[in-house]
């Protein structure tokens, strides 16, 4: 039992660090889907390791970058307005092309590209991008991290191998607060 109540205080102190870091008033009102998951967005590069010869963006920003229809809106730029990664600035692109996606450090596709997906992560399956997406069984179908919610609830699931596989190292305490960690593919 006291793993669960570990869990749980983990999972709250990552969504409150990162929308207290991102400047987001953690408990003035009760937060939308997209507001949880623009925080969990940025948050995510502060337990994720890239290889240390990592090209980074011209400008020297960790880029964050959105592919497909965009769900947050302002949402994002808010969350991560000011935000540092790495000892870099954020910055947060939108892209409609793949191809595209090897300048971003971190990738969010879109429900909107599911039709897309084996194509969008065969592009980027050995490249170090962290694939966030939000479409129905991401992580299983060979994605990085996959949102998903559970009434009210956001959630998400690790693909450790596919993380691996594009040489990112992923910290123990965003495993801990996953609510799946799959090891296979």
């Amino acid at each position: 039992m006291a793993a669960i109540g570990t869990s749980v205080s983990l999972r709250l102190l990552l969504v409150a660090a990162v929308a207290v870091a991102a400047g987001v008033p953690v408990w003035a009102q009760k937060p939308g889907e997209y507001q949880v998951k623009a925080a969990y967005l940025f948050g995510f590069g502060r337990f994720v390791d890239w290889p240390p010869d990592t090209p980074t963006a011209a400008d020297g920003a960790f880029v964050l970058c959105v592919l497909g229809e965009d769900p947050f809106g302002r949402l994002l730029d808010q969350a991560t307005e000011g935000g540092q990664l790495k000892n870099q600035p954020v910055t947060v692109r939108r892209i409609t092309r793949v191809e595209d996606a090897a300048a971003c450090d971190t990738l969010f596709v879109s429900a909107s590209e599911q039709p897309r997906l084996p194509r969008i992560l065969s592009v980027l399956q050995h490249r170090p991008v962290l694939t966030v997406g939000d479409s129905p069984e991401f992580a299983k179908n060979g994605g990085m991290i996959g949102f998903s919610t559970e009434g009210s609830r956001v959630r998400f699931t690790v693909n450790l191998v596919a993380a691996q596989a594009a040489g990112l190292m992923l910290q123990s305490e965003l495993l801990r607060v996953a609510a799946a960690v799959l090891q296979g593919r």
